[in-house]
This record gives structure tokens, C-alpha cells and sequence, in this order.
């Protein structure tokens, strides 16, 4: 069916209002729940800008649950990705013990083929199933930006689970990201790139009190420094746009020997996914979306359209804790109202006097915006993100030092100096999201006016988390290399064959009238598949259904029934909802290779 059962449909609107040994500090009593919240709409600084970058989209997969998932960015350290020699034809050379590694030459700039050249960085999971194989699914996780080698330490196998035997999957780090070089790095070193982080604004902004004209004047200088590093006639900041990396595709499937495209694109992915479809429509074989961002909105650099369903995974979360009961949820009351107050009493409560916790290592003072960066955060897989915020709730509203004083590293990430160490240059972090978040749009200077209106349009759709999203507008005002190649041609088209377009009922960032905008407009050449679930992407929560519906359209090239809407397994603190008994052995292995993948879910924007 279309809609939650009512027992299971949490409200839709934002009202503005383990161990047991504590340390409790003596000169902050705890929070008392129930004490009426005072609901100010803040301008919150997003979180260090390096939250876009892979090491930290690493930290969060893995702090969401715990997860004993392979790092991304630390997993298989050892092998040299510079000591595969670049070819202009794809030359597989072993690595990670049984997959396939090559770096293959690319013209920089398609209108001068015999210029200067960049090393697409690839990475193959062959098919098990050799006998009936059906090609190479390339894979992007999103970002702009994201590591599509590293992703396959975390999800290739699960994502092999889901497509079956006769599929390889095929991860790559699109231009100036990882292993492809050259690198899109406007700063010398790892431990450079931290320090500047660190003096990120730690305080709660608003329009007022001068936090937006810091905000701009750290983007202006970020802007300028990459313009020297990574910008010039022949800098690579001037060739990382998505059409760009839409072409090296179609490159490196024609010389995979496949005519047309396999491609499974999440998060940004669905931006490049369209860019692709739209320029090459004959070259289309199977393109799954998932988690999809109208490339219409971004192109436009507008990022309005975002925060629509926000408002209502929070509310998710008060209503599946109070289905759940004490024994699954830790900060459960008599009402998912009652759990609401006390979330917003718990935010009130740190906006007006920050919780320190001293022996943590290091050392941190909890502030509201990390609580509102937490919560957002959650939203991209509440079945595992949401646990770490009602622990985080709890020993707040407890002031149990211990409890916070283990939850430390999972709500901010550590910072590591090794300012002497030798550094792996694919493991470092990049400005590659800004470079094509905001190379790939219209060119925008910063208007106060403009900016201030911005705001307020997104503060009506999300009072609480507009300020996560509001950061794009200033760090794209200040940005300053301007790619070659822009498209602005038609982001729609007849195709050789439809696109699955893919979104969960409510998206953090990807609303549902995302994905309905990009289906209306590619009409008959895509199907709709909606999953009736909170998160980002179908991997933020189970669904067999959604799984079996996207093996055959990658098997046969079947859609789903027009109206298709897939329920899923389990849900946030409730835990499973269908018998597993009943469920045969292909079933049983489907459903722990989508439950891995919960834990990996991408993330798009400033997070």
C-alpha cells in the first residue's frame, strides 16, 4: 500500500517547541524532562567543511551503529595505486586479493585529445558467475566527490549480493578525487587541510550577530587558495565537471567492450546518472538513480528543493521510538509528543549552557550545533543513525559523563596531527565537491538580499535544519574556477532503454518530488520505484522487494508496475516487521547483504 499504517505514520510538522557508573559534574544538574522548549530558529555554521570529504563520510558510516565495516579510507592501505603504470586502454592488474585494479589515461579536456591527460583511478569485482556474465555495473556514491574504489571496501560485495553472479562491479574515483590524479587539493598536506578546519566557527550563527559574513570570508579565502592550486588553464579544477565525468564513463565502458551503460548512481550519483542519460541516450543500457536530486534544481544552483521531507524523518524518530517501547528505545515516554518535548528541552538545554565533557580524549564541548548536525545526519539511515542519537539524548539529559564520555567520538570526529608522517596521497582528503557542486552550476555573487530570502525559503520548509543546507549559497559565492565544460543542454531524453529511477517515501536531501520531477521529464524512458521507508537511498533501510525489483531490471530490463511502492523489513528501534522463518535461503542472504549496506549509506551536501 501507499501510506504507513496509521500506528506506524509519525506526524508530518515540526512544533518549535549500559554502563551505570556516572561522573557527573556537580555544577550542571541534569535536564529535567518536560520543562516547556523555547524553539529558536538559528543560522547554524554547517559542520567543518571537511564533512564532505571521504575520511570523514567514513567516520559517520562508522559510528552510525557501530558498524565493524572496513573503514573506507583505511581499509587495504598497502596497496600502491601509483605503482600501476596508466594506459590508454584498460590493463587489469591483481590487487585486494581477488579484484582487479588499472589506471586508465584520459584526455583532460575532450577538445584537445592529444593534450595534457588524467589517470582515472578503477576497481573490479569480477562476477562469480563467469559462464552467464553480463558486464560491469560502474558505481558512484555520491558526493560530488566520493571515492568509488574505496566504496567497494565497504559495499561492493554487499552490492554484488544484491545485482547476483553474472554482474562485476566496477567502482572509480571520478576526476580529482582519491587515486585518479592528478588530485583536487588546495592544501599541501592532511594535517594543512585539518588545521584550517579546525578554525571553523564553533559557535550557533544566526543573520545577526556577524556569523554569516565569517562564514563567506572563510569560503572567499578557500575559493582564492584553490583558484591558485587547482585552477589555471591546465588546473584540474577546471575539468572536474559532472559532463566530464559523464564522458570518461562512456570511455571507460566502450573500452570495458560494452556499447552501452551499466550504472547503479546514488545520492550526486543521480545528477550524473542524468547528465549521462541526457548526453548520451543511445548509449544506455541500464541506469538506476537512487536517492535522486533533480539535476534541473542543481544545475540552477538553486538547492531549494532539498529539505521538503526533513521535518518529517525527525518526526520518524519521536513516533518509532514510542512504537518501540522502553526496552528498544532508551528515551521512550508516554507519547511521541512527550519524547519531542524532550528532545527540544535537550537542544534548548545545550544552546543555553554547552555541556562540557573533560575526559574525553580529546576533551569536547558539546554545543547545539552538533546535536542539529547529529539529527540531520541521522536522517540519512535512521535504522542505525537513530540509536546513536537517543544514546546521545540520554546521557545528556542525565548528564552521565561516562556514557558521554564513551559517545564522544561518534558525535564529533577526532582530530589526528601527524604533521611528520609521510602521507598516502589517495588516501587524502579534496576539495572536489565544491569544484563541481559549484563548477556545475550557474554562476552566482553574494547578495545579502538574495541570501537572506534564500534563507528564509528554506527556513519555512525546515525551521530546524535550514541552516545545515544554507552553507551551499555562501560557498559557491565565493567560489572562483569556473570549468570548461558546463552543460546546459536538455537534462531529459528519449533513451535507448528507461532509467529505474529509485527514492524512499521520505528523503533527508532527495525528496520523493525530486524523483517524480526527473521521471515526469524523462516520461516513458524511466519507471518510478518508491520505497515506503525513511533515509537516503533504498540501501537506508531493507526491502527485498526494492532489491529483487532492481536485479530485474539489471537482468532483463523489467520495470516495476506503474504506482510500485516496496515495503521494508525493519524499521528504526522496532526492529524486524515480517517472520524470517518463513523466508527461503536466497532471501535470508539477500536481506544481511541489505542490512550491510544500511551502514554505508552516501551522503550528499554539506554534512
Amino acid at each position: 500500500m501507499d501510506d504507513f499504517t496509521s500506528a506506524r505514520e509519525p506526524p508530518k510538522t515540526l512544533h518549535s517547541e549500559g554502563r551505570e557508573t556516572w561522573l557527573a559534574l556537580p555544577t550542571r544538574p541534569p535536564i529535567v524532562p518536560g520543562r516547556k522548549a523555547k524553539f529558536f530558529v538559528l543560522v547554524v555554521s554547517v559542520l567543518t567543511t571537511a564533512a564532505l570529504h571521504l575520511k570523514v563520510l567514513s567516520w559517520w558510516s562508522r559510528t552510525l551503529g557501530n558498524s565493524t565495516l572496513p573503514a573506507i579510507l583505511v581499509a587495504n592501505p598497502e596497496f600502491d595505486w601509483y605503482a600501476l603504470e596508466p594506459s590508454k586502454d584498460i590493463q587489469w592488474a591483481p590487487c585486494y586479493s581477488d579484484q582487479k585494479c588499472a589506471r586508465l589515461l584520459l584526455p583532460l579536456d575532450y577538445d584537445t585529445p592529444d593534450g595534457p591527460t588524467t589517470a582515472i583511478a578503477l576497481r573490479l569485482i569480477p562476477a562469480a558467475n563467469r559462464q552467464k556474465h553480463k558486464g560491469a555495473i560502474l558505481v558512484n556514491p555520491g558526493g560530488p566527490g566520493g571515492s568509488g574504489t574505496s566504496f567497494l571496501d565497504r559495499a561492493g560485495q554487499l552490492i554484488l549480493d544484491v545485482v547476483g553472479d553474472s554482474f562485476d562491479i566496477l567502482g572509480f574515483d571520478p576526476r580529482g578525487v582519491g587515486a585518479s590524479t592528478p588530485l583536487a587539493s588546495c592544501f599541501e598536506t592532511g594535517s594543512q587541510r585539518a588545521l584550517w578546519y579546525l578554525q571553523d566557527n564553533h559557535r550557533l550563527l544566526n543573520l545577526t550577530n556577524g556569523g554569516v559574513q565569517l562564514e563567506r570570508a572563510r569560503n572567499v579565502l578557500l575559493g582564492t587558495r584553490c583558484e591558485e592550486r587547482i585552477g589555471g588553464e591546465w588546473g584540474i579544477g577546471r575539468f572536474m565537471s559532472t559532463p566530464n565525468v559523464a564522458r570518461d564513463m562512456l570511455e571507460i565502458s566502450q573500452k570495458l567492450g560494452q556499447e552501452k551503460l551499466l550504472y547503479w548512481g546514488l545520492s550526486y550519483g543521480t545528477v550524473l546518472g542524468q547528465y549521462f542519460s541526457a548526453m548520451y541516450p543511445d548509449k544506455v543500457g541500464r541506469i538506476i538513480i537512487d536517492g535522486v536530486f533533480d539535476a534541473l534544481n542543481y544545475r540552477d544552483s538553486l538547492w531549494t528543493n532539498n529539505l521538503v521531507d526533513t521535518d518529517a524523518i525527525m518526526d520518524s524518530f519521536f513516533h518509532f521510538c514510542h512504537e518501540a517501547g522502553p526496552e528498544r528505545c532508551g528515551v521512550y515516554d508516554s507519547a511521541p509528543s512527550k519524547i519531542r518535548e524532550r528532545y527540544m528541552d535537550v537542544l534548548h538545554g545545550v544552546e543555553q549552557e554547552p555541556l562540557p565533557v573533560p575526559l574525553a580524549e580529546p576533551p569536547l564541548v558539546l554545543t547545539h550545533k552538533m546535536l542539529v548536525a547529529q539529527m540531520f545526519r541521522a536522517g540519512y539511515s535512521p535504522l542505525v543513525g537513530f540509536r546513536l542519537v537517543a544514546d546521545t539524548m540520554r546521557a545528556i539529559e542525565t548528564n552521565n559523563q561516562t556514557a558521554l564520555v564513551a559517545l564522544a567520538p561518534r558525535i564529533v570526529p577526532p582530530t589526528e596531527c601527524k604533521c611528520t608522517d609521510a602521507q598516502t596521497p589517495w588516501l587524502m582528503d579534496a576539495e572536489a565537491y565544491i569544484a563541481v557542486a559549484c563548477g556545475d552550476g550557474n554562476e552566482h555573487p553574494y547578495d545579502p538580499d538574495a541570501y537572506a530570502k534564500y534563507f528564509e525559503g528554506l527556513s519555512r520548509m525546515s525551521p530546524l535544519f535550514a541552516p545545515m543546507w544554507a552553507v551551499h549559497y555562501l560557498r559557491c559565492a565565493g567560489w572562483k574556477v569556473r570549468p570548461k565544460w558546463r552543460w546546459t543542454g536538455p537534462v531529459a531524453a528519449n533513451t535507448s532503454h528507461p532509467l529505474l529511477i529509485v527514492s524512499t517515501k521520505y528523503d533527508p536531501v532527495g525528496p520523493l518530488a525530486d524523483a517524480k520531477a526527473v521521471h515526469e521529464r524523462f516520461g516513458g524512458s524511466s519507471g518510478l520505484l518508491v520505497q515506503n521507508s525513511y533515509g537516503h537511498c533504498s540501501f537506508s533501510g531493507p526491502s527485498l522487494c526494492t532489491a529483487k525489483h532492481i536485479r530485474a531490471y539489471l537482468e532483463s530490463g523489467t520495470l516495476p508496475d506503474p504506482g510500485t511502492v516496496c515495503e521494508v523489513e525493519e524499521l528504526p528501534f522496532i526492529g524486524r516487521v515480517n517472520d524470517a522463518t518463513a523466508m527461503s535461503a536466497g532471501d535470508v542472504r539477500l536481506l544481511k547483504a541489505l542490512q550491510g549496506l544500511a551502514e554505508v549509506v552516501p551522503m550528499f551536501g554539506p554534512v
